[in-house]
């Protein structure tokens, strides 16, 4: 049996439309499931004692959507990325990196979007504000992880 050309590109680009359509944006059980193993255990081993006064803020993951939470989660590890200079603060950067980690291990590039340049993102100058402005953040995410996962136990 003998394929023209044509044909062949033609089953080519079937072949090529079925693997990237049928490809997951995101595994979100496995995210979930990596994030309660062990991103949840490593932020309730750090001493985030210092209260933030978070009445006056906006909710940092506003959408009701399971995609949308997680876009804000990913967009606010790379902001945080985007401010390290200087000391690190290694203790609180682990989870954050972690968490930056598995979003882009279990969902398809396409459906993270562009990342965001550092340069649109404001450095923040002075180890306490650093460390405060991290504990903000974090604070933040793990209201949006548990924001995610009663969504997508809603959505189950």
């Amino acid at each position: 049996m003998c394929l023209t050309g044509s044909l062949l590109r033609s089953v080519l680009v079937v072949l090529l439309l079925t693997n990237s359509c049928g490809k997951r944006r995101c595994n979100y059980k496995q995210i979930l499931g990596s994030y309660r193993e062990v991103i949840f255990v490593e932020l309730q081993n750090l001493n985030l004692t210092r209260s933030f006064n978070t009445s006056k803020e906006r909710d940092p993951c506003p959408s009701g959507k399971a995609h949308r939470i997680l876009g804000s989660i990913y967009s606010m590890t790379q902001q945080t990325r985007c401010q390290r200079n200087g000391k690190r603060q290694p203790d609180l950067e682990k989870p954050l990196e972690r968490m930056e980690q598995l979003i882009i291990h279990n969902c398809s590039p396409d459906y993270l979007g562009k990342k965001a340049t550092c340069s649109a993102v404001q450095k923040i100058r002075g180890a306490r504000r650093k460390r405060n402005r991290l504990i903000k953040v974090i604070k933040a995410l793990v209201t949006c992880w548990q924001k995610l996962q009663s969504i997508y136990m809603l959505t189950k």
